[in-house]
């Protein structure tokens, strides 16, 4: 058994609630049951309305969960006309989320929106739309009720993290993002590309052990590959 406690980022959305439609912290229930699988527990970190230093005392791994749209003044840019459902507050949260990750060492997941958020953190930036940027041959942006299919295949590098995690030069993923990393960040490498060329995965050079994974594995929480993300994380 780990006996470890894993922090998670969340996002925000109205939910219905006994007074009605409000704001609320929300979070796949599929990771708490990934984390409970590998005998983990789980801590959530929802977007803070101010910009803490966060501690992470007592957090053995950390995951940068999907969602919306990053705002791209975050990388230096203006918003182009397909963002949808940004949050500047998720934005920072789950940066300062990283930065003391970083700095205290603890070992990283980021998934979907995360994984561009970590190219970011690191001074990379972002395609605000694959389609735009001339990415047709695989159809990316998959509706949310797809998350549970697989869609396209990705080629994993040889010698990568990635590739020692996973034990394996290929895997089929699910896909539901339209944006995708343009520009990579510092002290990061690719380990992972669609055939028509999207980077699909990410990884550290440094010390601090961090992993950016362009699809969920938490809506395929069936496939061994997602179960070995998951127990590098927490094992």
């Amino acid at each position: 058994m780990s006996n470890l406690t894993i922090g998670i980022s969340t996002g925000i959305k109205s939910a219905k609630m006994s007074p009605g439609e409000i704001p609320c912290a929300v979070l796949s229930v599929e990771f708490i049951k990934l984390c409970n699988k590998f005998d983990a527990q789980a801590v959530i970190f929802p977007p803070q309305f101010n910009t803490p230093n966060f501690s992470l005392k007592g957090i053995d791994g950390l995951i940068i969960t999907g969602g919306g749209d990053i705002d791209p003044s975050n990388y230096n840019e203006k918003p182009a006309s397909k963002l949808e459902r940004v949050s500047l507050k998720r934005d920072k949260t789950e940066l300062n989320l990283l930065k003391t990750a970083e700095k205290e060492n603890i070992k990283t997941l980021a998934i979907c929106r995360g994984h561009q958020l970590l190219n970011i953190y690191k001074g990379g930036n972002l395609h605000q739309d694959i389609f735009d940027a001339g990415y047709k041959e695989i159809d990316h942006a998959k509706p949310y009720e797809n998350a549970v299919k697989h869609i396209h295949d990705v080629e994993i590098e040889e010698n990568s993290k990635l590739n020692k995690i996973l034990k394996i030069n290929k895997l089929n993923v699910n896909s539901i993002h339209h944006q995708a990393i343009k520009e990579l960040g510092e002290s990061l490498i690719v380990s992972a590309k669609s055939t028509d060329g999207i980077i699909e995965g990410i990884e550290t050079t440094e010390e601090w052990e961090a992993v950016g994974v362009q699809w969920h594995p938490e809506y395929i929480s069936e496939d061994k590959a997602s179960n070995d993300l998951f127990n590098w994380l927490i094992n």
